[in-house]
């Protein structure tokens, strides 16, 4: 049963039963222009024989009737629907949980978090900053301790502050066990639903653990981008979250309505480890990192070439995870163009528009990429057309898959670079250097019969850059 104001801030209510208050909640804490309106909604309650007090954390009212008489479902919903009349009341679903309902309730409102996920086969003797992401290390009684770690707090062992060599051990357990690994911090804001459905129960928390472990898997793509390559898999660290078999993450929302909590889950029945060596981070080592971090990771903007960059520099890193190496080339072929957009360029066509960006503009490297991209991809058309592997062609996957990454990646310089921020301005771009007089003679030698010289004549092209 529902008492309808249209207020627009939903709320539920559970009836009190013998051995229960009663509740009145609603999702987070109220708007401060409600302040007043909440004063007198629990002096009118009072009045009319309740007992109500209203939750410290402002998202919620407690209450229980004193009049003397049972308590009436109807004349609770009707009291409570009169003194809270700036919101939306209904009774709670029998079928839904509180938590579910407040999810719902809370629709599209949004909360801004902080939040720590672990990071297996990832070894830092230090912490730095990325950006706006901070790496933790892992306090080892030694070189990190537990004095020196920005999230001590998370400890809960009696005596380890005033221990100097405590260091957490394979029983810990709780947010203890997430000090003696590798930390990821970064800030988020997301759905305040997300947070009552993973409250509500285990079987809840998969969302919010996909979100903030894909957040986080998306801040360290600087540093695999840096430092990985299919040439030392073996290097290469997990996907954050995953601690053995479950995923963690602690999540410290700026909602007060909502603890500081850890969440544990499996969200996904499948994934990638490395369970051998694991990647060494010095902060000193990297080159494009911070860049990249900057100019994609944490770049606001949503224009067109920030996205593509976003979506380019995640699946050159997803790549890494797919098992099959003919998966993880066709993957990075695939992104190339989603990332370059040649749309319906073909053969040589094509080979040349790609070779554009991964050169920029260097004569030197644009005549090596172009035969070199050539031949990658005619591989490519006998992995698609001919159901080839690597194996069959009697080549090594490794190889053929970090051409393709190399290529992917300087992609992603060229462009990042570039201040570009539209499509068309992308074209243009990549259309003036095959065009310009130090790259427009290695074009003619490429003597195809697939295009027309001068490029400015060239059917193709020309429609290509109409579009």
């Amino acid at each position: 049963m529902t008492m309808t104001t249209r207020h627009g801030t939903g709320a539920i209510l559970i009836h009190p039963q013998a051995d229960r208050l009663g509740n009145l909640l609603w999702p987070g804490s109220l708007p401060a222009e409600h302040s007043a309106a909440l004063t007198a909604a629990l002096e009118a309650m009072r009045a009319q024989g309740y007992w109500a007090s209203a939750f410290p954390e402002g998202d919620g009212v407690a209450f229980q009737w004193h009049g003397g008489t049972p308590y009436a479902e109807d004349s609770g919903l009707a009291a409570l629907s009169a003194a809270f009349d700036f919101l939306d009341v209904e009774v709670l679903d029998p079928c839904e949980t509180a938590g579910k309902a407040l999810a719902r309730l809370a629709a599209s409102r949004l909360v801004a978090c902080t939040y720590l996920v672990p990071v297996e086969g990832l070894r830092l003797e230090a912490s730095f900053r990325l950006g706006d992401t901070r790496f933790h290390a892992p306090v080892d009684g030694e070189y990190i301790r537990l004095a020196d770690h920005a999230w001590s707090e998370l400890c809960d062992v009696p005596g380890a502050d005033v221990n100097p060599d405590w260091a957490p051990d394979d029983k810990a357990s709780g947010t203890t066990e997430l000090l003696g690994r590798p930390l990821i911090e970064r800030r988020i804001t997301i759905p305040m639903s997300l947070i009552y459905e993973a409250e509500s129960g285990f079987d809840g928390q998969s969302a919010l653990l996909r979100r903030l472990m894909e957040d986080a898997d998306h801040a360290l793509d600087p540093i695999r981008y840096d430092r990985c390559s299919y040439r030392r898999l073996e290097y290469l660290p997990a996907k954050p979250g995953w601690v053995g078999e479950f995923a963690l993450a602690y999540l410290v929302p700026d909602e007060p309505a909502h603890a500081a909590r850890l969440f544990a889950g499996k969200p996904y029945v499948l994934r990638v480890h490395n369970n051998w060596l694991g990647l060494d981070v010095d902060r000193s080592e990297l080159s494009w990192a911070e860049p990249l971090a900057a100019m994609i990771v944490d770049n606001d903007d949503t224009d067109d070439i920030t996205l593509a960059l976003s979506s380019a520099l995640r699946a050159l890193n997803r790549a890494f995870y797919l098992v099959e190496l003919e998966a993880s080339f066709l993957h990075l072929v695939y992104a190339i163009d989603a990332l370059c957009e040649p749309d319906r360029l073909r053969g040589d066509r094509h080979r040349l528009w790609i070779s554009a960006f991964a050169c920029g503009g260097k004569p030197g490297h644009f005549a090596k990429i172009l035969d070199d991209f050539d031949r990658h991809y005619a591989v490519r058309n006998s992995i698609v057309h001919q159901g080839a592997t690597f194996a069959s062609l009697g080549l090594g996957g490794e190889a053929e898959c970090q051409f393709v990454l190399d290529l992917l990646g300087s992609c992603i310089q060229t462009i990042a670079i570039s201040g570009l921020s539209t499509r068309h301005e992308a074209a243009d771009f990549a259309f003036a250097i095959l065009t310009s007089p130090t790259i427009a003679p290695l074009v003619a030698a490429k003597a195809s019969k697939h295009f027309t010289l001068p490029l400015t004549a060239d059917r193709g092209f020309t429609e290509h850059m109409r579009s």
